[in-house]
């Protein structure tokens, strides 16, 4: 049988959750990761002589990285670039002209001629680079803060292995610089406020959604629990959330007066932590790890490259998109001597990728545009400081030039795009992220968007359909492709588990469901593979297997699936949504009946509507968790379903459950306590026995209780057709008590839904007046499940309710909510029309020319894209 997920001993993780909770403060934020990495961090110790220098998880983690690299003493700079110094430096290089090159490390002194910080921050004003009060004499007109002494210095050590390696230019995938420019402000694109020290990102403003490493610095030893560990999980969840195509997020900590370096991985298992490097006494070890995040294939720092994004922003090709305008370029950042010691260039035309000068670390954005006068001495704090909203506003400013294709000149195109035929490239550049319009999806993306391989064959995205949050679990992302003028839907995901009977459970049960209407088909399926051909399992990041963490490993695997449905609250009419609900109960009716599997995850993002000739029916997707029914009814917890939709009586079971492992961990912590062994530190994985693989009874009544709460969940978070959402906060909401990380009181609460009269009251008091003709279908369906847990109920029982209620439904709400809508629009058009009328008439000016050959579609497009930000 089939082992799935272990809630019980790892907690209830963010990927069991619908939405993740509405946290943005920092504190909440760390102790919410605190708890989703507890036990699943390994700690690697000192390799042994006989083991690779670097040790087991960096070894694999830069597998692709096999450019001989030249020894730390060959390291040359000229003395003008050492942009730090101190008394040692400046008494060793007194007669020494900028110009001349000296070694950036010194043999001798086991030190770097560079003065890295040594001394704690003084309330974040002290300069860099000051070992004691008289140097800082000599720093007086370096200001500069200690993450920008270290962004700075990391710069010139990739500019001194370029120089030193030119294979390494060649090599380059693609033009990264570090810098602290977000060490003060939080950097964009995440509602929680984070401010990363230092990021690695390519040369467009720097975002959540595009830096490819962070790093911490703090002056004390290292401590998983301490604040740089709650901070590195934090940004390592925000990065996962805002780039789900990662296979994992690396950040580099440095500790112990910034002198030891460890480098903390975090994937969809939990996390390993890499063995300690003094950066003083193991220069090469230091240098090979550099190397490798800045020169290495984009897989060294977590990327897959299986996948690429279109970074040239094309003609939109689906006629759903409308009033399309292409999101215009950022403006070059202006190079600063804190952010990074190379430097930046435009070119007329988009560069080769094929690239071997020296100058590795340029790169290019294309500035013909009109726009290039405005980049004046605001141009580089502009740029830092854009946000995605930003970004978007930019597309509707007036007067806008054409847009401009991004590139980066040293960049070669990955070894996916090798295999495309070249017709299919022309004027194509690829990269690790999509553009800012490209995720999340919206009407304005531009189609394709990149490409995506499976096995053999290379598909072509459409558009990013769905992506899940968290850290710990799926990392589902949904992608529309398209192969021969064919669409299709991959899946792509990361099932726990190493064996095939495992793995590959999901593919069992379609085949076992293949031709049962409302299912998906199965066209294809791959298990994700690196470039060494191994694959993709985020145990082999790991050097031994603790207790703690037996059962967590995950495979990357995709699937290709036909066709492609619309979410449940995408429905156009209410009729289509109860019909929808309907015909899942048919396809859960027919899955036991006469297949006997039990599908076990209905939730809101499983329940679909699927568009046919004429009309549509409800579509069930993700057979992950489906299993073949056993006699007693009981199965693995792992795969009970999500949260917000999980019957009480899953529920209640899983909480017990939870209640005894978490006593069986307050046992433990007393005789730690009471030994003297020291207690493993929170968070960090453990040698202590593993709790037994719990099972649950697990029925088809409890599904069915699921689809309740999926109805009731859509009538009240949404407040009309086509995905509407409802406006304004609902405080206190039954939503609110049906989503939450204790299991115990979430099932309480929906024990309490069912036996209290109030809670219907309560229930239909919060449905949004767009469902008032549905809540006596509410009423009667709660009624029906009010005995669930002790007299399951039946599909007969369900589907005559939902019938009933279905046949009284008006079959002409769809041409009446359209009718709506229009004259909606078009008394927006004339408010607009009659404001700028009224405008026009109240000032005597004259337009210019330019403006006069402004298309009518233009400006409603123009309007609609505001309208949207």
């Amino acid at each position: 049988m089939a082992c799935f997920f272990r809630t019980v001993d790892n907690g209830i993780k963010l990927s069991s959750l619908v939405s993740i909770p509405d946290v943005t403060d920092v504190p909440a934020m760390n102790k919410i990761m605190s708890n989703e990495l507890n036990r699943l961090v390994t700690h690697e110790d000192t390799p042994k002589a006989s083991q690779p220098i670097l040790g087991h998880l960096l070894t694999q983690i830069f597998q692709s990285f096999t450019i001989p690299l030249p020894d730390v003493s060959n390291l040359k700079i000229p003395f003008g670039k050492i942009l730090h110094h101190n008394q040692r430096i400046n008494e060793k290089f007194s007669s020494t002209s900028p110009d001349t090159l000296v070694p950036l490390y010194d043999t001798e002194a086991k030190t770097w001629n560079w003065a890295l910080p040594v001394d704690p921050p003084e309330n974040g004003s002290t300069p860099a680079g000051v070992d004691s009060g008289s140097e800082s004499e000599d720093n007086a007109t370096q200001e500069t803060t200690h993450e920008e002494n270290f962004a700075a210095f990391l710069n010139a050590f990739a500019s001194c292995l370029s120089r030193s390696q030119s294979e390494l230019v060649a090599m380059r995938f693609a033009t990264g610089t570090w810098s602290a420019a977000n060490a003060q402000k939080a950097l964009p694109g995440s509602a929680i406020k984070r401010k990363p020290d230092i990021v690695l990102s390519d040369d467009i403003s720097a975002k959540w959604g595009n830096i490819r490493v962070s790093a911490e610095l703090t002056h004390s030893r290292y401590q998983p629990a301490m604040r740089l560990g709650k901070a590195a999980d934090t940004h390592a969840y925000i990065m996962m959330s805002e780039q789900p195509w990662r296979r994992f997020a690396l950040i580099l900590s440095f500790t112990n007066k910034y002198h030891h370096l460890r480098v903390l991985m975090y994937d969809h298992s939990g996390g390993a932590v890499s063995p300690r490097f003094d950066i003083y006494t193991q220069p090469n070890a230091f240098l090979h790890i550099i190397a490798a995040i800045m020169f290495g294939s984009l897989e060294c720092v977590g990327y897959d490259i299986t996948v690429s994004f279109s970074r040239i922003v094309s003609p939109p090709r689906s006629k759903d998109i409308h009033g399309h305008r292409p999101i215009r370029n950022t403006p070059a950042r202006r190079s600063s001597t804190t952010d990074h010691a190379v430097t930046t260039s435009s070119s007329d035309s988009l560069p080769n990728p094929d690239v071997s000068s020296g100058e590795a670390l340029e790169s290019v954005v294309s500035d013909d545009s009109d726009d290039s006068d405005e980049s004046s001495s605001d141009s580089a704090h502009d740029s830092t400081e854009e946000s995605p909203s930003a970004l978007h506003d930019s597309m509707d400013e007036e007067n806008s030039s054409p847009p401009q294709p991004t590139a980066t000149r040293s960049a070669p195109l990955l070894s996916l795009i090798s295999q495309i035929p070249q017709a299919e490239m022309t004027e194509s550049i690829y990269s690790i992220t999509p553009l800012p319009s490209q995720f999340p999806y919206s009407t304005q993306s531009p189609e394709p968007c990149g490409k995506i391989r499976v096995g053999e064959k290379i598909y072509t995205i459409k558009r990013i359909l769905f992506a899940t949050r968290g850290l710990i679990g799926r990392g589902t992302v949904c992608y529309l492709v398209t192969l021969d003028d064919e669409d299709y839907i991959i899946k792509d995901h990361w099932v726990l588990g190493k064996d095939d009977n495992v793995v590959l459970n999901e593919i069992k049960m379609l085949e076992l469901m293949d031709n049962v209407p409302g299912v998906p088909r199965l066209v294809d399926y791959w298990v994700v593979e690196r470039s060494d051909g191994e694959p993709d399992i985020t145990r082999k990041y790991r050097h031994k297997e603790r207790r703690s963490t037996r059962g967590t490993s995950r495979t990357h695997v995709r699937l290709v699936l036909k066709p492609c449905g619309r979410p449940l609250h995408m429905f156009r009419t209410l009729k289509e949504f109860v019909r929808a609900l309907r015909d899942i109960v048919k396809i859960l009716q027919t899955a036991v009946e006469e297949r006997q599997i039990l599908h076990r995850d209905c939730s809101l993002n499983n329940a679909m509507i699927l568009d046919e000739l004429g009309s549509s029916e409800g579509f069930l997707i993700d057979w992950e968790f489906a299993v073949r029914i056993a006699a007693d009814n009981k199965y693995p917890i792992g795969g009970t379903g999500t949260v917000p939709f999980m019957s009480r009586g899953l529920l209640n079971q899983v909480a017990i459950l939870q209640q005894q492992a978490n006593s069986e961990l307050m046992k433990k912590k007393t005789r730690a306590h009471k030994s003297t062994k020291k207690p493993t530190t929170p968070k960090s994985s453990s040698d202590s026995l593993a709790l037994p693989i719990s099972f649950v009874v697990h029925r088809f009544a409890d599904d069915l209780e699921s689809l309740f709460f999926i109805f009731a969940w859509v009538c009240i978070k949404f407040s009309g057709p086509n995905g509407m959402v409802r406006q304004g906060p609902l405080p206190n909401s039954l939503l609110d008590r049906w989503t939450s990380l204790d299991l115990e009181a979430c099932a309480a609460f929906k024990i309490t839904f069912f036996a209290n009269p109030a809670e219907e009251k309560r229930l239909t008091d919060e449905f949004h007046p767009y469902f008032r003709d549905l809540i006596p279908l509410a009423t009667e369906w709660c009624k029906a499940l009010a005995d669930n847990m002790i007299h399951p109920v039946t599909f007969s029982t369900i589907l005559g309710i939902l019938n009933s209620h279905l046949n009284k439904l008006p079959d002409n709400e769809e041409l009446a909510t359209t009718v709506n809508m229009l004259k909606n629009d078009a008394a927006v058009l004339a408010d607009r029309f009659k404001g700028k009328r009224l405008a026009s008439e109240s000032f005597s000016v004259v337009e210019p020319k330019r403006q006069k050959s402004h298309h009518t579609g233009d400006t409603e497009s123009d309007s609609a894209s505001g309208s949207d930000t």
